[in-house]
């Protein structure tokens, strides 16, 4: 089953929340090296071992780094056709609130004030399911009307099951293959 989130606001996930895993991580190897210099550092000074074991605990500082790099690689490789057109979704009904055209990020890109989030799931019978969150958008009504947005950027045909203040939900499926025909029988 395929499923991703898109947080248009974060994107990459919460930055507190990889500080936040920074720190424990920080706290962690020090934890280590607090129990391991008592008995390795006499060693290393000996030449009974290698000085490299003094770096391994640092590896750990990879894990803050990989936890954005795999939401990366999720959108932009392993999902990467649903979730360019669920940009072109967003970008066509201006589903994004951004700042002044003169405050800009470090990458040159204009800071989002408000953005919708986005659950993307294929379901098990082959339809997609897609709900969208608001999330203090100016034009919020506007999440309720991607009827026929989502029917040109992913070539399906869209039925909106859930409306609800919080968030529309839209199921997305190949109608022709559940087409029903009517001929001169039935008559």
């Amino acid at each position: 089953m395929h499923k991703f989130v898109y947080d248009t606001k974060k994107p990459l996930g919460s930055p507190t929340g990889f500080r936040v895993l920074a720190i424990v991580i920080i706290l962690i190897i020090t934890f280590i090296y607090i129990k391991l210099l008592p008995t390795t550092l006499p060693r290393i000074i000996k030449n009974e071992e290698s000085n490299n074991v003094l770096f391994y605990p640092f590896f750990l500082l990879i894990v803050p780094v990989i936890c954005p790099l795999w939401k990366w690689i999720n959108f932009n490789i392993i999902h990467y056709k649903e979730f360019y057109a669920l940009k072109k979704v967003i970008q066509s009904a201006q589903l994004v609130d951004y700042d002044d055209k003169n405050k800009t990020s470090i990458f040159s890109m204009r800071q989002v004030v408000a953005g919708i989030k986005v659950i993307y799931e294929k379901i098990s019978n082959g339809d997609i399911e897609i709900s969208f969150y608001p999330n203090g958008i100016k034009n919020s009504d506007r999440v309720r009307q991607l009827t026929d947005r989502l029917q040109e950027a992913f070539d399906l045909t869209v039925i909106s099951v859930d409306n609800q203040l919080t968030h529309t939900t839209y199921v997305l499926g190949d109608i022709s293959s559940n087409k029903k025909e009517v001929n001169n029988d039935d008559f």
